[in-house]
């Protein structure tokens, strides 16, 4: 699909304004009102985006709901289809959605186009795992006390309309993460993308309806989540959430939403506990790899490591010296960059400064990094951190991190335990054993033993506790997560 077929999104000014799909058509918001998208590389305008009104989310909720039986009722096979094909169409259009995404939030050349193969990817697994997705019938007699006569059909029914809100840092993947199952088991989908990474949502959008949806069974608003938030996720014909965000935002929508399903990936702030029998060289790696790439804004990525002091004495020097040859701050779209590019703002970069500036402040060392210029943040080690610090207590969305001396694997699960934040935890060790018996006292949804906490492979659960999430997601999770069960009960008349 050549790019001209992108076209109905925007106009022809430069840069383009972009519109949003109500379901039927690309059109202009009748606010007039847009949002400006910089890129986080040179802070030029990549795009503006449509700041839809409360009647415009009327009108495509009212749609989305009158045509979700229709939608559920398409036989499965159909609406299968229809995922591949769309799958076909991103991997058809792989170098302009990279450049685009590459552009738009700042990632490298890899990054980007790992994100795009990787949505077809899961997009074809979705679809071919739904196929398999049964219910099951029950006779009254298996339960003591009862006789035959009684038989429950037990099937996976749709919610209904479901609000997907995706995030800026995985603007098309995670956006396809929450749409597809959402679809395939019969909801229809009103689709919120972020503002920064809207464009290249947008474009992942206009592939689903090229592939063939029913009119109105997706539809995509545009908008600050402060301005149409709020409004879209308590609306009366919205039946279900799916957001990835942050925890304070995945906090706000749950309070403001009542007695609906919430399917929540929210912040990470993930620990690493480094035992004294750990394979250093690997241990550097990993913690390099989990910290570091796309700049640390990843919900998974690293964000302390506990040890004990000589532990840690140990693993610094191995970090610093892998370093030199493994991450290169830079512009993304250079080839010599690696790892770390720029935040996605100067405001983000700002925040991760702070954090940084408080805890040297408070008698933490940076042994690498610590400083920012615009919004690139230099790839940060502090050492002598405190629990306590603002560097650890709160997410920081940057590449920053922490270094925790302890007395004790006791103390570390405590600090672990403590957080408010509860998505992954890794634990490097030579002993298996001494990592499983570890793992089941950290209260987290995954730990990771000796590798970095991350998202995949996708068919695995992924989860969080605490402030970090609701629900559980990958592939037949996803699935069952985006349906409910019905239960039909025959009686046999007596």
């Amino acid at each position: 699909m050549p790019e001209e077929t992108f076209t109905p999104l925007s106009d022809t000014q430069t840069p383009p304004t972009y519109r949003f799909f109500n379901g039927k058509e690309w059109v202009v918001s009748k606010s007039g009102k847009t949002t400006e998208l910089k890129s986080p590389i040179d802070g030029e305008i990549v795009g503006k985006l449509q700041l839809v009104t409360h009647d415009e989310i009327d009108a495509v909720l009212e749609k989305a709901k009158q045509v979700q039986p229709l939608w559920e009722a398409t036989p499965l096979h159909q609406r299968v289809k229809v995922m591949h094909l769309t799958a076909d169409w991103i991997r058809h259009m792989e170098d302009y959605c990279t450049s685009l995404l590459m552009r738009e939030i700042g990632k490298t050349t890899g990054d980007a186009k790992s994100e795009i193969v990787r949505t077809a990817d899961l997009i074809d697994y979705i679809a071919d795992e739904v196929i398999s997705l049964r219910g099951e019938t029950l006779d009254s007699d298996n339960f003591p006390g009862f006789e035959k006569g009684r038989t429950a059909i037990v099937e996976w029914v749709a919610h209904g309309v479901v609000v997907c809100i995706a995030p800026f840092n995985y603007p098309v993947n995670l956006s396809a993460s929450k749409i597809v199952p959402a679809l395939l088991m019969g909801n229809t989908v009103v689709f919120k993308p972020p503002t920064q990474g809207g464009i290249s949502a947008l474009h992942l959008a206009q592939l689903f309806i090229k592939a063939g949806l029913p009119e109105g069974v997706l539809s995509v608003v545009t908008g600050s989540g402060e301005e149409i938030g709020d409004y879209l996720v308590t609306h009366k014909h919205v039946n279900m959430v799916a957001f990835t965000g942050s925890s304070d935002v995945g906090v706000h929508i749950a309070t403001k939403t009542g007695m609906i399903p919430l399917l929540f990936e929210c912040g990470g702030n993930n620990p690493t506990l480094v035992l004294p029998d750990a394979d250093m060289e690997p241990t550097a790696r990993e913690i390099i790899k989990g910290g570091f790439s796309y700049s640390g804004q990843r919900c998974t990525a690293i964000k302390y490591v506990l040890g004990t002091q000589s532990t840690l004495d140990t693993l610094l020097p191995i970090i610093l010296a892998n370093m030199k040859d493994t991450v290169v701050m830079g512009d993304p779209r250079s080839p010599e960059t690696k790892l770390v590019g720029p935040v996605i703002s100067e405001a983000a970069a700002a925040k991760v400064q702070a954090a940084v500036d408080e805890a040297v402040k408070g008698g933490a060392e940076a042994v690498a990094g610590g400083h920012t210029k615009g919004n690139y943040v230099e790839p940060t080690l502090l050492k002598n951190v405190k629990p306590q610090m603002n560097v650890v207590a709160t997410e920081v969305f940057g590449p920053v991190i922490s270094f925790i001396p302890v007395a004790s694997i006791d103390e570390a699960i405590s600090i672990i335990n403590t957080s408010t934040y509860g998505l992954q935890a890794s634990v490097f060790t030579k002993d298996e054993g001494t990592g499983l018996v570890i793992a089941k006292k950290i209260n987290v949804g995954t730990v990771q033993i000796n590798g970095s906490p991350q998202r995949g492979p996708d068919h695995f659960p992924f989860m969080g506790v605490k402030h970090s999430g609701l629900g559980v997601q990958g592939v037949r999770y996803s699935l069952e997560a985006m349906s409910r069960l019905k239960s039909t009960v025959i009686n046999k008349p007596s």
